[in-house]
């Protein structure tokens, strides 16, 4: 494990980890580990865990880590789990002091690492000891060449990140997991991921917006790859975006809707965090938990 010394007591060997997801990334995993590699900080190491490929990332994933001695650690094959349960597996496996992730198709800017290390420590600095903290940035939208299609994530799809209270979290995700530096509190406290949670990211925000801080880099740091193939890609803003979201709410059309994954996020924060949580937010989470018992009609009233 490498160790990040500066001249910051609160960083002073301190450990760094990228936690790095893939599947069949062949076509741009190339191109994303070099950026990794590119880092103007440089005192991390990458944990691995490829999902059962079929192509050439795990050759290519041994190139890099043969090419670079001790900044790579791919765990054990694994049977086929899917991006969230892969996730959830490398924050089971995580050591360090502060973590990363990453996706298998972006391109990291040069300055990211080191840009959300120094806001982590300002964080830390004005925060009680031991809290659990997360720090997120912004994205530049770009299409498999590499064009940009919108300079600013959250101007693209219309999110806008200060809507990071816990109570607006539980409504909606505004953190991008692959933006995401975690301290080791963070992770620690929310493993092992729930399996019928969201994704990786919502939960770790919800659980640092409850018991901890957030804190956002309004600029972009990551290359935001859409390529076709994209598990979750940027859906541009819109009135037909809000039209799909609203009927959701409304009519219910899906026993798998967005809301119903919402509301049993809330049920596990309750379960596993109630008596940690503020008096209001306690509230607003049990509301949300007991959301999809309610008739359709009083949904939207409850929101």
């Amino acid at each position: 494990m490498r160790h990040y010394r500066s001249g910051n007591p609160m960083m002073e060997n301190a450990t760094v980890e990228v936690l790095l997801a893939t599947y069949n990334g062949e076509r741009f995993l190339a191109a994303q580990l070099d950026s990794l590699l590119a880092q103007t900080f440089g005192e991390f190491t990458i944990l691995v865990s490829d999902d059962g490929s079929s192509d050439t990332t795990p050759a290519i994933l041994r190139a890099y880590a043969s090419a670079h001695p001790g900044r790579f650690c791919i765990l054990p094959p694994c049977a086929r789990l899917g991006a969230r349960a892969n996730f959830a597996r490398l924050i089971d496996a995580a050591s360090a002091d502060y973590v990363f992730f990453c996706d298998q198709d972006d391109i990291w800017l040069p300055e990211k690492m080191a840009m959300s290390l120094e806001r982590m420590v300002q964080l830390a600095a004005t925060s009680p000891p031991g809290s659990p903290l997360l720090v997120h940035t912004d994205l530049a939208v770009v299409d498999s060449g590499l064009e940009v299609l919108g300079p600013s994530y959250f101007r693209y799809v219309g999110i806008n990140p200060a809507r990071n209270s816990l109570g607006a979290l539980l409504l909606g995700n505004v953190v991008t997991g692959c933006t995401i530096v975690a301290n080791r509190a963070l992770f620690e406290t929310a493993r092992p991921v729930p399996s019928d949670a969201s994704m990786f990211d919502h939960w770790l925000a919800l659980v640092a917006a409850g018991l901890g801080r957030i804190s956002c880099i309004d600029q972009p740091t990551i290359l935001y790859r859409q390529h076709g193939s994209n598990l979750i890609g940027a859906d541009r803003a819109g009135a037909a975006t809000f039209a799909r979201r609203f009927s959701r709410i409304v009519l219910g059309i899906s026993t798998l809707t967005v809301l119903v994954r919402y509301s049993r996020n809330a049920a596990i924060l309750l379960e596993r965090y109630g008596d940690d949580l503020r008096p209001g937010d306690k509230a607003r989470v049990r509301a949300m938990a007991r959301l999809w018992s309610r008739p359709r009609l009083w949904r939207l009233p409850s929101l």
